[in-house]
């Protein structure tokens, strides 16, 4: 028994030295690369010959606060978990390694933050940034560390772009505050830029025929076109332009530049080329990692494999119960941040949709506005010259109600396209739908429908709202008309109410915080399938038998409408039937009153000379009849060319100009030179599509309302009559 005691003892002993052994072997393993880099890091900095007044400053300041541009990739960045990237970030990581100071990264909202920083002297130094004029006065430069070359970026299928010194006329986006958006107002100060928040912002406009171009550097366009998938972009013009990027100091820290160009001076070739290559080479091959990290790894691996032998008994089951709660967290947070991302796309997608929708309606319009004015227009003649007992009258009426109708159903596309020119007035809702309950629409809907019941409840205390009358009338028509066919023999309740709402929600878009009046339309149909409830407010999409029902935009000018009044629409499923609820902002403006109506005597001229602009010979023709019908002396002319030489010859008391003619100078370039040859000249602007810039343009020159086609006698004679009174 002594011997065996004796020899489980010196076994005992035999053990534990064995294991501090092979503790010390892997803390030397672990320690070494450490103390390598340290005696590297020593080495680096006894050779930058750095003055004796230099390492004085660096003791008296071994802080610097850096702000770099948070979204400039490649160069340099913060990632979503708020870490710093790019070819700066590791630039700056490693001038920490060769000089004896730190850097403290402070992460701003954007560029012109850190710019106003930067002047204000709350930071201490920029990480990449290009010398101009302006950023000279109060900030100095180390020498470059990268160069990028400047490009203009247009759409592919654009051919022949002007130069950048032929810009002018055209809409180029650049980035507030950036060396381009300096340069460009400074030396092409007559071309229009469109000031932009970010890189990913202006290529998206040029994407989407915003803008026609934007200007930036070629590394930050193609990491932006390759992260957000943008596949309809070229360059234009690789111009002469180079940005050298380098460090921006305060301008009180000159010691600072000459430090850090020491430092940079310290980078050898292959450095610099590694960290170029991490950021804009192509085809780079994957990770490899570094001798020194497989001599950590392998250490660290060793040291963790006699810790697990030592302590496996005891703490096992402790990591597997905390790591399973881990896993459970963080599968729990991916779900979420999957599902809110999923609902962001979402948005994204509809309101794209949407946009293109309306893009495709507002494009057409014109065209058509232009073909229905000579429907309407000509009726209107025929029913004005037939006798009362003609049996022609009956045929001229019913062309003159299709055509009606369907400019109707192109007013639906305009507003689709929230391009819609309307003037908005201060009115209450209350009296809106009372309107509509006493027009001959509801009471066609009533014989159509006669099995189903109205309720309504309006708030004797509901807030007026600024807002276009024709357009809110519409929309409380088409809510009425969609419960109405989804009930087809029960009730239809519309009721009113003010709101306030607290909280943003929504999924149709957002609704933001603030008053609003609220319109509420319920049926007790049969409700919404959850298919189609995510598609209920997209244009042409309809569940209802096709033909029946309308032309499938009831909805979509609904939603474009309260769009345009900064409102918001959503829908609820009660348990039975739909709930339909409409927000619009309150206003705390007085009611404004109806307009009166003028009697069709009163539309008569006494022979005032009108001359009609227009490149569709059915209107100009449609305009002269009906003009010379109302006592006005009328001439017409195709084109604004010809105006204008019509109007060398004579001057006329009125123009009725087209705003869009094909080929040769629009409407308000006519005008423009009218006004030249006879100030103080009057006309009228016409247009099938919205009011745009160009009719503001042309408005603000001098001329006079905006008559949208197609027009009626009463609404041309009255327009007339306006302007030749004003």
């Amino acid at each position: 028994m002594p011997g065996s005691l004796c020899s489980s003892g010196i076994f005992r002993k035999f053990y534990l030295v064995s294991l501090l052994r092979y503790l010390f072997c892997a803390v030397v393993f672990l320690l070494l690369p450490a103390a390598l880099c340290a005696h590297s890091d020593l080495e680096n900095t006894l050779n930058l010959n750095l003055t004796p007044k230099e390492l004085a400053w660096l003791d008296a300041h071994p802080v610097i606060r850096v702000a770099p541009d948070p979204d400039f990739p490649p160069v340099e960045f913060f990632d979503k978990d708020g870490r710093y990237q790019g070819i700066s970030a590791e630039f700056i990581a490693l001038l920490e390694k060769k000089l004896p100071l730190k850097f403290k990264i402070n992460q701003l909202v954007n560029w012109d933050e850190v710019l106003r920083q930067a002047r204000a002297k709350e930071i201490d130094m920029i990480s990449a940034a290009v010398p101009t004029p302006d950023r000279l006065q109060y900030l100095k430069f180390s020498r470059p560390f990268v160069e990028f070359s400047t490009v203009i970026m247009v759409r592919d299928s654009v051919t022949d772009f002007p130069k950048l010194k032929n810009l002018t006329g055209k809409r180029v986006a650049v980035v507030s505050g950036y060396a381009d958006h300096e340069y460009m107002k400074r030396v092409y100060p007559d071309v229009p830029l469109e000031v932009m928040p970010d890189i990913s912002a202006g290529l998206r406009q040029v994407s989407f025929g915003r803008v026609d171009a934007m200007i930036l550097n070629l590394a930050s366009a193609s990491y932006y076109i390759r992260k957000d998938g943008i596949l309809n972009l070229k360059v234009s013009e690789d111009t002469t332009l180079v940005h050298d990027l380098s460090f921006a100091v305060r301008d009180d820290w000159p010691l600072l530049v000459s430090i850090l160009d020491k430092g940079m001076a310290a980078v050898t070739p292959q450095e610099r080329k590694a960290i170029l290559d991490n950021w804009i080479s192509l085809g780079k091959e994957g990770w490899t990692p570094s001798p020194v990290m497989i001599v950590t790894v392998v250490a660290i691996f060793l040291l963790l494999v006699l810790l697990v032998i030592l302590q496996w008994n005891r703490t096992l089951k402790q990591q597997v119960r905390q790591r399973t709660m881990d896993l459970q967290t963080e599968l729990e947070e991916r779900l979420l941040a999957q599902q809110e991302k999923e609902k962001l796309q979402q948005q994204v997608h509809s309101s794209k949709k949407m946009e293109a929708m309306g893009l495709l309606a507002g494009g057409v319009a014109h065209d058509l506005n232009n073909i229905i004015s000579g429907v309407t227009g000509y009726a209107e003649l025929m029913l004005m010259k037939l006798p009362k007992d003609s049996p022609f009258c009956k045929h001229a009426a019913a062309i003159h109600d299709s055509g009606q109708r369907a400019a109707a159903v192109v007013a639906d596309m305009l507003t689709i396209s929230r391009d819609a020119a309307s003037d908005k007035k201060v009115v209450n809702l209350n009296h809106l739908i009372k309107e509509y309950l006493r027009s001959p629409e509801h009471v066609a809907l009533r014989e159509r429908f006669p099995q189903v019941d109205y309720a309504c409840e309006l708030s004797a205390e509901l807030f007026n709202v600024s807002c276009s009358t024709t357009h809110i009338k519409k929309a409380i028509m088409n809510l009425v008309i969609n419960a109405a066919e989804a009930t087809e023999q029960g009730s239809v309740s519309i009721s009113t109410e003010n709101c306030y709402i607290d909280r943003p929600f929504g999924i149709y878009g957002s609704i933001e915080i603030g008053e609003y009046v609220l319109l509420r339309v319920v049926d007790s149909g049969s409700g919404i399938a959850a298919a189609d409830i995510e598609h209920i407010f997209e244009p042409f999409y309809s569940r209802k038998t096709k033909g029946t029902s309308g032309t499938g935009l009831g909805l979509a000018v609904v939603w474009n409408t309260v769009q345009e009044h900064l409102g918001y629409i959503d829908v609820e499923q009660p348990g039975t039937g739909s709930c339909f609820n409409l927000y619009l902002p309150i206003t705390r403006d007085e009611y404004s009153p109806a307009e009166i109506e003028t009697s069709s005597d009163a539309l008569h001229g006494t022979g005032e000379h009108i001359l009609i602009v227009d490149d569709e010979d059915q209107i100009r023709d449609l305009a002269t009849q009906m003009l010379s019908s109302l006592g006005y002396r009328v001439a017409q002319v195709s084109s604004g060319e010809a105006a204008i030489d019509y109007l060398r010859k004579q001057k006329v008391d009125l123009l009725l100009l087209d705003m869009i003619m094909d080929p040769g100078i629009n409407g308000c370039q006519t005008y423009q030179q009218a006004v030249a040859l006879h100030p103080g000249q009057r006309a009228l602007i016409c247009s099938g599509f919205s009011e745009s810039a160009e009719v503001l343009k042309a408005q603000a020159a001098g001329a006079g309302a905006y008559l949208k086609k197609p027009y009626t006698l009463a609404a041309l004679g009255q327009a007339v009559k306006d302007e030749l009174a004003r």
